[in-house]
């Protein structure tokens, strides 16, 4: 067995460590009263009993603090109840006990994936803190307008609605506040904070009635008590009782009538109900036959406008197709893609006027990349040519892995990435050794839309720099890519 202070090895017969000395029973008995809070935390959450989960888990951490099933539940319960920042601190602790197969690691994860509830659950908090500010002074409108923002951005915060429902009870109004505390009671059954106030709005209404009921009892005056001496005193009449004997006339009345009504109502009133509906149906037959109509004459002319524009596009793709036979011959006669990136540069060079370092330097790149083959049409030759004598210094230009990056950044900043692009392979060509180099241009060529190629120099960089500054965000965008 191992020490659990300083690691060494050591028997359970001798129960001690022969090393640092330290008592190993006593380490189990922690780990067994740590064990029976953390389950009894686990049964109160189970009938959401979550205030008593949490002081069991509370002493379940007091006396092992690595407990990390009691730090995971812990932050699960403080999720639920709205307190996202104690979540979120009690994972991050459990993660650094246990690094490897840690359920804290998928939490974290589920949240940095979810940035907008987290945006959400951090503008509440703030809300809510606002909120108590405002009714230590005295803004209880002020205060509820927060509140009632911030329960709408995190509907299981707890605090936030008992701050909600005090405010209401201070204001008189009992319903809302007892509404809201019902709505944290289904958070959280047994919190005592709700059950206290509920007993205080149970309390202040059971006074009430008591005082209704006072205010309301008749006061007994002087000249009701002469009437009830009087009562007493005098001699009251004797009244001979007799049964009232039935009368039929009424209940036969009362069957006539209705009687009368029923017959009134299936002679008079049903026939004309029923022609007034046949009418309403006829006309909204009538309507629906002419829309339909319409419809019918509406889709004729749709159908007439689809056929004239499926021949006009027709039409439009053979003239493309002809465009393109007589791009793809002009290209077989003045060379490949190459001389065109050469001629597009050279052409922008000249109607700018820039004929700066970072511009000759391209252009002599673009130079450079036309191949013997190409070279050896007298087309290409000639267009070469006059490139040279327009610019002699075009290839006395140098420049370092250093500067082609920094213009590179200068251009990604700009958000021309297919210009940034160039200088950055240039620099990854001069000094293929330099991260930043590898990672912008496998950057820049996701952001121009050539995943192959940002897949191939991620997959490098993360082999040649598995320790670099960037390697986090390159395993996110493959993530994302996949």
């Amino acid at each position: 067995m191992i020490c659990p202070k300083c690691g060494a090895n050591m028997t359970l017969k001798k129960g001690v460590c022969a090393k640092c000395g330290y008592d190993i029973e006593v380490n189990q008995k922690t780990r067994k009263y740590s064990c029976y809070y953390y389950n009894q935390g686990l049964s109160k959450a189970q009938v959401r009993d979550l205030s008593g989960a949490v002081d069991m888990l509370n002493r379940a951490l007091k006396v092992s603090k690595k407990n990390v099933d009691a730090r995971n539940l812990l932050g699960l319960i403080y999720f639920e109840m709205g307190e996202v920042a104690l979540a979120i601190r009690e994972w991050i602790i459990s993660k650094s006990f246990l690094e490897e197969n840690n359920p804290a690691t998928r939490y974290l994860q589920m949240l940095q994936n979810n940035a907008a509830k987290v945006e959400n659950y951090n503008i509440a908090i703030r809300k809510y803190n606002a909120a108590v500010e405002l009714a230590k002074q005295g803004g209880d409108d002020l205060a509820l307008i927060q509140l009632k923002k911030a329960v709408q951005l995190n509907p299981k915060y707890v605090r936030a609605w008992q701050l909600l429902a005090l405010i209401y009870m201070k204001n008189g109004d009992n319903d809302r506040a007892r509404r809201c505390l019902k709505r944290t009671l289904s958070i959280d059954i047994a919190n005592t904070t709700s059950i206290g106030y509920l007993k205080e709005i149970r309390k202040i209404k059971r006074m009430g009635r008591q005082l209704q009921l006072t205010v309301s009892e008749p006061e007994v005056t002087s000249e009701t008590e002469e009437m009830k001496g009087e009562a007493k005193t005098s001699i009251i009449p004797k009244f001979r009782y007799e049964e009232d004997k039935p009368d039929y006339r009424s209940f036969i009345c009362l069957c006539v009538g209705l009687f009368a009504g029923i017959m009134f109502v299936f002679f008079l009133v049903i026939p004309s109900v029923k022609s007034g509906m046949r009418e309403e149906f006829n006309q909204r037959q009538a309507a629906l036959a002419e829309q339909q109509a319409g419809y019918l004459a509406s889709m004729d002319s749709l159908e007439k406008t689809i056929e004239s524009l499926q021949s006009r596009l027709e039409m439009q793709e053979l003239e493309l197709e002809a465009k393109q036979d007589e791009l793809d011959s002009a290209a077989g006669r003045a060379g490949g893609a190459n001389v065109f990136r050469m001629v597009d540069y050279y052409l922008k060079m000249r109607n700018s006027g820039d004929s700066s370092r970072m511009n000759l330097y391209i252009l002599q790149t673009r130079i450079r990349a036309i191949s013997q083959q190409e070279m050896s049409n007298a087309n290409v030759k000639s267009i070469v040519a006059a490139v040279e004598k327009s610019y002699p210094d075009v290839y006395n230009v140098t420049m370092t892995s250093a500067e082609l990056h920094a213009e590179g950044l200068t251009l990604f900043s700009s958000e021309r990435f297919a210009d940034a692009l160039e200088f950055f392979i240039c620099a990854y060509d001069k000094s293929p050794d330099n991260e930043k180099n590898l990672y912008y241009m496998a950057r820049t060529y996701q952001l121009t839309g050539d995943a192959v190629h940002a897949k191939q120099y991620y997959n490098e960089y993360k082999e040649r720099f598995p320790g670099g500054i960037y390697v986090d965000m390159v395993e996110g965008f493959l993530r994302n890519m996949q």
